[in-house]
């Protein structure tokens, strides 16, 4: 019967290389969105293992051979020239046409180049967009400091030099004021009051999510192993952090805010090698010791999360942040300054700490808190009931999105 038949959904984001908190998400949902619809995906770029991954669900894979490169820079931010070779590149991927003749529907996450796809989605298309962020370094000058917080003259200039940057993404988000068959959910409560703020657009709220079976509460054999070659000349307790050296997620911050309370800081992500050297020297001067390590896989991440103190962050304005809850499945105390999309899933001392940036005292006292068995198995039990709570599973998100879906694709029938 017709009603049986599955929606053709073509999921599209144009950067997956970069691998961060948003492409995980995506690859998390995907089995489960797979589930629910007949589904393609599109992008940019992509690493070998995402491919082998999704096609292992047997999802086609539309992707340029020659894959879109991502240009940073400050001058690419304020002429947005990454923004158009972006568009170039959709305008030009072979298939792309084909696909959308196809599909009955699109589902696009923002993130690097995935917004000048919506110029070639036909206007009659129902599309649902995923709102993660307000696109970090363009709405706020936060991302343009140096990594130690310095450099606040540049910041200025360049946030006032990317006007045309600004008022060329606003125009593109211009056309959900007036298109009914195209909705807007963000990734949170905050990005959704950020989408009113910065785009006068009105959205819901479709979480992220966990994978319990990639967080389990039970550690692998391996893991142990991994922890002592990780930690083989340190036998110091430690937190974790979890972001690249960049000012918005707060790394030296994170630093600062454990100073004098024996306690190691390991980073995941980190930034280029003279960046982290930068970071460790700092933290001599300091009297902590600084570990970096990037490029891990989920279980050697799993190994380091598992066995800290806590996990903290003071990123500036996280959409979402992924870390507190896989914090939270691991039954880890999620210690996290007290903003953006931190607030929806951390409720302070019922499942972690919600604490002000700067106020060194209550990061001293929650750090110390986080050593107590009984505060910790407190924070770990009411972890779990969170993550319910909020639905941040695979299988609710899905859900969700179908029903975002199928009334859009149930109006446009209609109209």
């Amino acid at each position: 019967m017709e009603s049986e038949k599955r929606i053709r959904l073509l999921v599209a984001k144009a950067a997956m290389v970069r691998n961060g908190g948003a492409a995980r998400d995506l690859l998390r949902n995907l089995p489960e969105i797979n589930n629910l619809f007949e589904v393609r995906f599109v992008c940019l770029n992509i690493l070998d293992e995402q491919r082998e991954l999704i096609e292992s669900m047997g999802i086609e894979v539309i992707c340029p051979d020659n894959q879109w490169e991502i240009v940073g820079g400050i001058w690419n931010e304020i002429a947005a020239s990454q923004d158009r070779s972006s568009l170039s590149c959709w305008r030009s991927l072979p298939g792309l046409d084909e696909a959308l003749s196809w599909a009955d529907a699109v589902h696009l996450t923002t993130g690097a180049g995935s917004m000048d796809f919506t110029t070639i989605v036909p206007e009659t298309m129902p599309l649902h967009l995923h709102y993660l962020d307000s696109k970090p370094g363009i709405f706020d000058d936060v991302s343009h400091l140096n990594n130690d917080g310095t450099g606040s003259w540049r910041a200025r200039l360049v946030h006032i030099l990317q006007l045309f940057h600004r008022k060329r993404i606003v125009s593109i988000f211009r056309q959900f004021k007036t298109n009914e068959a195209w909705r807007i959910n963000a990734n949170s409560s905050f990005s959704s009051r950020m989408l009113k703020q910065i785009y006068d657009l009105e959205g819901g709220v479709l979480y992220p999510c966990v994978d319990l079976t990639e967080f389990p509460r039970a550690p692998s054999d391996n893991e142990g192993n991994m922890l002592e070659e990780f930690r083989k000349t340190r036998d110091c307790p430690y937190v974790l952090t979890v972001g690249n050296l960049s000012r918005f997620k707060g790394i030296h911050e994170s630093l600062e805010h454990i100073v004098g309370c024996g306690l190691d800081l390991v980073v995941i992500g980190g930034g280029k090698t003279d960046e982290n050297k930068e970071l460790i020297s700092k933290g001599r001067e300091l009297g902590v010791s600084v570990q970096v390590f990037s490029n891990l896989n989920s279980e050697e991440m799993r190994s380091l999360m598992r066995n800290a103190r806590a996990v903290i962050g003071l990123a500036h304005g996280e959409a979402f942040g992924l870390t507190p809850v896989e914090a939270m499945a691991l039954g880890v105390p999620p210690i996290f300054v007290n903003e953006g999309g931190y607030t929806d899933t951390i409720q302070d001392e019922v499942n972690g700490r919600l604490l002000g940036r700067g106020d060194l005292a209550a990061w001293r006292e929650a750090l110390s808190q986080a050593s107590e068995p009984s505060i910790r198995q407190k924070f770990a039990s009411n972890g779990l009931k969170r993550i319910d709570e909020l639905g941040l599973s695979p299988e609710s998100h899905a859900s969700r999105l179908q029903k975002e879906v199928s009334s859009l694709v149930n109006y446009s029938k209609i109209g």
